[in-house]
């Protein structure tokens, strides 16, 4: 019976499949730390179509973003979007609307690295002047996107509220 020494094709593959994994696995991981949180201003114009008048917003948004996952299998995005104190002017009617609520909007990133400009389609309600609905209005929904690019770590690296920026 023969014994070999050395090192056979199969343990060079299983030393080269180590060499390239364990490198990524270091960088793999889920950003640490507590969530980002921010409060962004803004103004954004928007469309209601129950008055049929543009809106221009203004108010502020405060966002709080997760990010979890990894380079290997992708990355997952959750940001929790309320807005504060915001309200406009209708363009034709000078009437006064306000803007309320929260909402989650998710994302997911491929494998790599998580730097990338994500916009998040944030939905809210829009209240019309009620002097402009003699029999009442219905409340519509506006959209005030939210815009954050990530930087290869995973932390945020910049945010925009709105496209009328």
């Amino acid at each position: 019976m023969r014994i070999r020494r050395g090192v056979g094709f199969g343990a060079v593959g299983l030393i080269a499949v180590a060499t390239l994994v364990f490198p990524l696995a270091g960088i793999s991981g889920a950003p640490k730390g507590p969530s980002w949180k921010g409060s962004v201003p803004f103004t954004e114009t928007v469309f209601d179509p129950a008055t049929s008048e543009s809106v221009t917003l203004t108010g502020t948004e405060a966002l709080t973003l997760h990010v979890s996952g990894n380079v290997i299998f992708g990355w997952n995005l959750s940001l929790k979007a309320t807005l504060h104190k915001t309200s406009g002017i209708g363009g034709s009617s000078g009437g006064k609307y306000k803007a309320k609520g929260t909402t989650t909007v998710t994302a997911m990133i491929p494998p790599g690295p998580p730097n990338r400009t994500t916009t998040y389609q944030a939905s809210f309600a829009l209240y019309p002047p009620r002097a402009g609905c003699p029999g009442g209005c219905t409340r519509g929904t506006v959209l005030v996107p939210a815009t954050i690019t990530l930087n290869a770590d995973g932390t945020v690296g910049s945010v925009q509220v709105g496209h009328s920026n």
